[in-house]
């Protein structure tokens, strides 16, 4: 009996509880019907097993229940109703613990599909889900035969009207259209219906000034429909392409499995791509591509960890984390806080770690309100400015001095300054044409309440991991993947603030193949007119274009024990010299240290290094490039956009 009960088949769990169906009020989610298929064999996330008490509406956590009793069966059909068997580590599992798991197998983490109804419940707050377009009539353009009765089938056993929901909702306050394809309805495939329902969902959300998020999955196209399936793609990408156009944020989410014509329109059009675990998300299926080529595919081919490498998914995340991460995002572009409004009288410093306990034990002797102090300003001009500069004088450096601090191993790198500055820092992938490139680490923060887009190129800590990012020199993919969220936070109105720290491009076979020259002038181009600020901080070695293709800025800074050059020292000393062993002689008239450079006009501000930029005293240096970032955004938001692009041209075309 427990053998044929255990057996790993194309099974139905029906849930005692909702079989008959529940009446919901308009605008909420309702109840499905009962039963539920398991997903076919092969593929990377199982059916949910179906549930019948809906979750509460868009909570992350559950509220801490009493723990159950073990369940208690007496028939194998009671049994069979409790238990099934994980399609993926093949355990049996109760499907009570997958249900409080958000549908996630407890024993190996593999993922069951969520109904759109219940990934509505678990993302949107309670009572705020607004459906639209719930009723719409059945469309059989071409008149095929028996696909009405087919529709009608599909509707009856999933109780949907079509295979994607929409509407309004709020995540943790904030407002958003969200839409859920469902596969249990003809594997989501997207025919009239499914891409009306998203184009009618996008266009509004674009005239209610709204963000749009999408949880695609999908088979692909529905041949009933055949050519009226296939212009699907089209009118959703051309909705999609107005709403982008009217400044509007959309995140796209990538579920099991993701393939086909909705593969290649909605779901790979997002501002921010998002994935589950393990989807399967590729245009042309495994099958088909194995049939074409006669070969058998690598493990993990397609799947979403497969895409993030490969640079067309921006994060991986867990479902457990998703209705977190999505507030942020929807937080990170509320538009409350822009570079226009920016006031430095109502911001102060973050409290030091030393001020903080300090002024905590304080507070816990005293009673007394704790309040951070505000801070003094630093402009880097009149007395302050000439007040660094006699000190760094006074330090008399040389300069290949200055070259071997700014390649010391133990010196900050960008994701130091990224997480000593900024908060709620969400790192973005890949160039969405080749790949990710570590050597540049990007994504969107906020400073002080602003959003902000934070861009650095990183060579890493450790020997591995200099390794793996090459040390610092970006490929094309990294100077693409930089564009793109320079562009993106042109749309959205975020400032830019770079951290060049890198010897140079990679000079590899690769990079040349992938056009490293077109990659660098393509950011040099669109940089130079972007209708943002652009603060480029030039922390470590600045290397020539490599260099370059992250500076074309508005204000360019150096740290003091930072180099900014045409090329390397040695490579100058070769050339012209024909001797490499006259670095050090190059380097003193190559100009190429802060102070130089200043002196040139090249850079607006020096960072002093009383000591040598290291973990040791991140904290201050932290503290004072604060300071000079806050007295940087006040003088930007004095411009209109026109003026801060008038500036930076300005700045190049007087060099």
């Amino acid at each position: 009996m427990f053998k044929n009960l255990f057996k790993k088949t194309y099974t139905t769990i029906n849930s005692k509880e909702n079989a008959e169906g529940t009446s919901v009020k308009e605008g909420t989610a309702p109840v499905e019907a009962g039963s539920v298929s398991q997903a076919v064999q092969g593929t990377g996330a199982q059916e949910a097993p179906d549930t019948g008490a809906a979750a509460e509406a868009g909570a992350g956590t559950k509220e801490k229940e009493k723990a159950p009793e073990p369940p208690k069966a007496s028939s194998p059909q009671e049994i069979k109703d409790l238990w099934r068997r994980c399609n993926k580590c093949g355990r049996p599992i109760l499907v009570q613990a997958v249900k409080d798991n958000d549908y996630i197998c407890p024993e190996c983490g593999g993922y069951f599909r969520v109904h759109a109804y219940r990934r509505i419940e678990m993302l949107i707050d309670e009572g705020t889900f607004e459906e639209w377009d719930k009723e719409m009539e059945i469309v059989n353009p071409l008149n095929f035969p028996g696909y009405e009765k087919k529709v009608t089938a599909a509707r009856e056993k999933t109780n949907l009207n079509e295979a994607v929901v929409a509407g309004k909702g709020k995540i943790f306050g904030y407002d958003t259209v969200i839409a859920v394809c469902d596969c249990r309805f003809l594997m989501s495939s997207m025919g009239h219906n499914v891409g009306e329902k998203i184009a009618r969902a996008v266009e509004r959300a674009t005239k209610e000034q709204l963000p749009v998020i999408i949880f695609a999955a999908s088979g692909g196209a529905r041949m009933q429909e055949g050519m009226i399936s296939l212009m699907q793609m089209a009118k959703t990408s051309a909705a999609l392409k107005r709403h982008s156009e009217a400044g509007l944020l959309y995140v796209s989410v990538l579920t099991e499995p993701t393939t086909g014509g909705v593969t290649a329109s909605f779901a790979m059009l997002g501002d921010i791509i998002l994935a589950e675990p393990g989807a399967l998300i590729g245009f042309a299926g495994p099958r088909v591509i194995e049939q074409t080529i006669n070969q058998k595919l690598p493990e993990g081919f397609q799947r979403a960890e497969f895409q993030l490498e490969h640079g067309f998914v921006d994060r991986i995340t867990e479902r457990h984390d998703q209705k977190k991460l999505l507030g942020q995002i929807l937080k990170l572009h509320s538009k409350e806080h822009g570079w226009e409004k920016w006031s430095d009288e109502r911001n102060s410093v973050r409290p030091s770690v030393s001020d903080f306990l300090s002024s905590t034990a304080t507070w816990l002797a005293g009673g007394s309100e704790v309040k951070p102090a505000k801070s003094r300003r630093a402009p880097f001009s009149g007395i302050m400015r000439q007040k660094t500069l006699d000190k760094i004088k006074g330090r008399q450096r040389e300069a290949w001095d200055t070259v071997r601090q700014s390649r010391s191993a133990g010196r900050l790198t960008a994701t130091d300054y990224i997480r000593i500055l900024f908060d709620n820092f969400m790192e973005m992938h890949g160039d969405r044409y080749f790949g990710d490139d570590g050597a540049v680490v990007g994504g969107v923060a906020s400073f002080y309440g602003m959003p902000v887009t934070v861009i650095g190129q990183e060579r890493g800590h450790s020997p591995k991991d200099s390794m793996k990012r090459k040390f610092g020199m970006p490929s094309p993919e990294g100077y693409r993947k930089a564009l793109r969220l320079m562009k993106q936070a042109e749309k959205f109105n975020r400032p830019i603030i770079c951290f060049v720290d890198t010897p140079g491009a990679y000079p590899g076979m690769e990079a040349e193949e992938r056009g490293q020259g077109e990659a660098i002038a393509r950011n040099l181009f669109e940089m130079s007119d972007m209708k943002v600020p652009i603060l480029t901080v030039i922390t470590g070695q600045g290397g020539s274009g490599g260099a370059l293709a992250l500076a074309v800025s508005n204000e360019v800074w150096m740290l003091e024990n930072s180099t900014y050059s045409i090329l390397s020292p040695e490579g100058f000393a070769s050339i012209l010299w024909k001797d490499a062993k006259r670095a050090d002689e190059a380097a003193k008239v190559m100009k190429i240290t802060a102070e130089d450079l200043y002196d040139l006009g090249m850079i607006e501000r020096i960072i002093s290094e009383d000591q040598p930029a290291t973990a040791e005293n991140i904290e201050v240096i932290g503290q004072i490039i604060d300071k000079h970032m806050r007295e940087f955004f006040k003088s930007c938001a004095q411009r209109t956009p026109e003026e801060i692009v008038t500036q930076r041209y300005d700045r190049f075309r007087k060099i």
